[in-house]
């Protein structure tokens, strides 16, 4: 379903990784299954928490891509989590690939969102990701919102 926002960014990551983050060959993918695997994870919750609107507009463009907004900040929070956890990361290193790694990912979405021709909003962006629209505002709301505010 969120395959589009995963595939935006493997492309360029692997030699972004290892030229600006300076990570070897060997990181690069374990890295990147889990900078995936994290930006999938918060989006689905901020959905459900009840924050499709903010997510639209960020992953479509509609706003600044910037430390000023809340979506990015629990972008950075969890990749930070992901890679202390997951990866054993120490706490710098973690926060140095994700200062990179969290708008660079933003920002390609964003230009394969473009690219689709999708409308920047609700409907635009759920044929962009695969998923009926109705299902991704009931996800957003109701039960959804519920269950997200609940476990998120």
């Amino acid at each position: 379903m969120f395959e589009p926002i995963v595939n935006a960014i493997k492309g360029e990551f692997a030699e972004k990784a290892q030229s600006v983050l300076g990570l070897d060959a060997a990181q690069v993918e374990p890295t990147l299954k889990c900078v995936s695997g994290s930006l999938v994870d918060t989006i689905k919750k901020q959905v459900f928490g009840g924050k499709l609107n903010e997510v639209i507009e960020l992953l479509t463009g509609n706003v600044a891509a910037d430390a000023s907004n809340p979506i990015m900040g629990t972008l950075s929070t969890g990749l930070v989590e992901s890679f202390t956890s997951r990866m054993g990361m120490d706490g710098a290193q973690a926060q140095k690939i994700t200062d990179f790694t969290i708008p660079f990912a933003v920002e390609k979405i964003v230009e394969k969102f473009k690219e689709s021709g999708n409308s920047a909003d609700l409907d635009g962006f759920a044929a962009f990701i695969g998923i009926d629209k109705n299902m991704l505002k009931m996800a957003s709301g109701g039960l959804g919102g519920f269950f997200g505010n609940m476990f998120g």
